[in-house]
């Protein structure tokens, strides 16, 4: 089990004229350190006109200025919203991020499961599976082709040199987000890394795992799109004393769950639920009941912090029972989202000291002990 960072760049209000460059000043201290203490990655999202939830639309810019302040730790963006980009353009500026990192660059991809980002830059809903497609085999065409072309339903380019290429070989692995029986099908069939979210729920979890793995059998092996491995990004806040868990731990999986609701009641909005896609009438249903919510009957937030199942929250101790849970659905490595909306820089620093010193230790003792293959 390898650990990582994952963010946001959550920004709650009330806002000063700083908040949003405070956080993104945080994250620039916290990752270097998080390096320090062993974690292996760390991954931006990409959001757009998403405010307190994620302040984070060009990641790859952030990423960039860490990767001057880090030597080891690995680079992703999770993920790049193919259907308002043009290929060529994310192909160009993930290779110089490869070549700003030497080499450390991780880049999924995703279709968003609403149009609340799509719709301003002109993209469809329905076109959105197509181009996440044409998105997948174009990249590595592009990074490992000297002359490039391509002729595709929504891209098409004439025969172009396109530079500059990535340091590593044949390309920065590719992962896609999971958020789907099909997605997770096509991400296994095509030997891409997956993204699964904990919001899910272990059961959901483990049900997407089973289509990714299954459909990992069938991927070429030695081809073109370097990743398989299985990632789940979760909400993390790890303190030793436990009465710091009750209290701050559950502030902030109340405020995590609530942003939820703010976020399936603002991205639907002024769409008309009868021009849905099929392969989005699951997600606008989601969305809708998590909308109307808290229903009656459903986990309070003290009762989702206590069950340990959808948030990596607790002590020492708990983290480790929670990531093991997921160890043995198949996971391979797990995104810590740290700076959780209300959460101090000095919590966040915590919380990657607890990882560091406890966590991370833990999961390198297991890793020594496990037998070598032959």
């Amino acid at each position: 089990m390898r650990v990582g960072l994952f963010y946001q760049i959550q920004v709650p209000k009330p806002w000063t004229e700083t908040s949003e460059a405070d956080r993104i000043y945080e994250a620039l201290e916290q990752v270097p350190y998080a390096e320090q203490m062993g974690f292996e990655s760390v991954w931006f999202t990409e959001h757009h006109f998403r405010p307190v939830w994620s302040h984070n639309s060009a990641p790859d810019l952030t990423l960039a200025a860490i990767s001057q302040r880090t030597s080891r730790i690995r680079l992703g963006i999770g993920v790049v919203l193919a259907p308002i980009h043009h290929p060529l353009h994310v192909a160009a500026r993930m290779a110089t991020l490869d070549i700003l990192s030497r080499g450390r660059v991780d880049v999924g991809l995703g279709r968003t499961g609403y149009p609340y980002q799509l719709t301003p830059y002109g993209s469809d809903l329905g076109d959105t599976r197509g181009m996440w497609l044409e998105f997948t085999d174009m990249l590595p065409k592009i990074w490992t082709q000297e002359v490039f072309s391509y002729d595709g339903t929504y891209f098409k380019t004439p025969p172009r040199e396109v530079i500059p290429k990535p340091l590593q070989r044949p390309h920065p692995p590719l992962w896609s987000a999971c958020g789907s029986d099909e997605t997770a099908r096509l991400t296994g069939s095509l030997g891409m890394g997956g993204l699964f979210g904990s919001e899910a729920g272990p059961d959901r979890i483990n049900q997407l795992m089973g289509i990714y793995r299954d459909a990992l059998t069938t991927a070429p092996h030695g081809g073109a799109t370097p990743g398989r491995r299985a990632a789940l990004m979760t909400a993390g806040f790890c303190h030793e004393d436990p009465k710091v868990i009750a209290s701050r731990g559950t502030e902030l999986v109340d405020w995590y769950i609530e942003q939820q609701r703010e976020r399936a009641r603002l991205v639907w909005r002024d769409y008309d639920p009868s021009t849905v896609p099929p392969d989005y009438k699951a997600y606008y249903e989601r969305d809708q009941h998590l909308a109307a919510g808290p229903h009656p009957g459903e986990p309070t937030p003290k009762q989702v912090r206590e069950a340990g199942k959808t948030f990596c929250v607790g002590t020492p101790e708990e983290c480790i029972r929670f990531l093991e849970m997921y160890e043995a659905m198949g996971v391979e490595e797990v995104f810590m989202l740290c700076a959780i909306g209300p959460a101090q820089h000095e919590e966040v620093m915590h919380t990657i000291r607890m990882f560091g010193e406890h966590i991370i230790p833990h999961f390198q003792a297991k890793e020594a002990r496990r037998p070598i293959p032959g």
